[in-house]
Parts: C-alpha cells; structure tokens; sequence
C-alpha cells in the first residue's frame, strides 16, 4: 500500500503546482491586459494618465517625439492664451485646460466657445501629426441614459466644429462619459454648469 501512496502524493503535488501556475498566469493576464476600449483600440496613445504636470515642459523620456508638431504646438498654445498641461505617456500628450461649456440638455457649442475653436481648428488643419481626442461631459440633471448619449453629442458638435476649420476627420476622436465623470459637485447650479463640458485632448505624432 506504501508503495501506491508515493506515486499519489507526488501526483497531487504536481496537481496543486499546476493550480498556482495557472492562478498566478490568469492574474498576470489581467495585469496586462487593456483596461479600457481606448487601450484596445488604441495602444500607442500610452499609459493611462498619472499625476498631471501644470505647463508643457522639455521631455525627460527616451521616447522619439515630432520635435516639429510639438514646438509648433507649444508656441501657438503659448500665443493663443490657452491654458494647457502635460500628460504622462508613451507620447507627448497635452490636455486643454479650457473647456468648452454647454447649457442644460444642449449640444450646441456657445459662440464664445466657437470662437477658440475655430482658432484651434484653423491651427490643427495644418498639423497633420496630431490627434485629437474628444471627450464629451454631462451633469446629473435628467435620465442617466439621456446624458450618456448628450456626452456623445456635444462630443460630436466639437468635432464638427473642427472640421468646418478643416481638420481631418481620421485625426478626432470622440467618446461621451455621461454624467459619470463629473469635475465639479452636481448639488449646485455652477457646479452643474461646470460638467455640462467637452475636454479636448492633443496627441503629438512621433512618426
């Protein structure tokens, strides 16, 4: 009988190896795999965003970047007064500051808006190395279906608005939120007013 229960002990010993093996595999898939659509679909766009860094300063990573586009960039910004800050990332990715507000349960972009964007888009039609990643906002007021699809809306009156200026449509990128990423408190009117807003997103080329 001894002798059966030797070839069983280090049966089961491989068994309960094979176990952790497969346990530790599945937990270092889901480490690596892409947490977002935005990640599957779009892979070079980097890391998700860590810590932001106020201003677009000199790059300390090893990574290639279109020294062209982003100096281009950085004076424009500079000399258009738009305020703007630097993302972490396998690319040079600045986020605007400035965002364009809307009215409660609208799409349509206010003029003061429209006007920095048709700035904007006038400059970005000659820059064929950076994307634009369009991210639409709603506040709390209404069916949180219904702001789903008027994040996705004013995401989209934004874009239209760039391409009026020329900017290639295969450079935007457009995603609504709802209202389930809100940047101020939804219990007041101003803070309200601050999540009816569309973030835009500017993503140099290193190609």
């Amino acid at each position: 009988m001894k002798y059966l229960a030797l070839p069983l002990l280090v049966l089961l010993s491989g068994c309960a190896d094979m176990a952790r093996n497969v346990s530790n595999m599945t937990e270092d898939l889901l480490e690596t795999a892409p947490k977002s659509d935005a990640e599957l679909r779009y892979p070079e766009w980097g890391y998700a965003p860590q810590k932001m860094v106020t201003g677009i300063q000199p790059a300390s990573r090893s990574m290639p970047v279109a020294a062209n586009e982003y100096n281009d960039l950085q004076q424009f910004l500079s000399r258009s007064g738009v305020a703007y800050e630097l993302l972490p990332g396998n690319h040079m990715m600045v986020k605007l500051k400035d965002t364009v507000n809307f009215n409660t349960g609208s799409s349509q972009v206010k003029a003061d808006s429209a006007y920095w964007l048709n700035m904007l888009g006038s400059f970005l039609a000659t820059q064929r190395g950076i994307d634009i990643v369009i991210d639409g906002h709603s506040d709390s007021t209404g069916a949180a279906k219904f702001n789903d699809g008027l994040s996705e809306r004013r995401a989209n009156a934004v874009k239209q608005q760039l391409v009026r200026n020329r900017v290639s449509k295969q450079s935007i990128f457009t995603r609504g939120y709802g209202e389930y990423v809100p940047a101020c408190s939804n219990s007041t009117s101003m803070g309200k007013a601050c999540n009816r807003r569309v973030e835009l997103l500017l993503i140099v080329s290193d190609n």
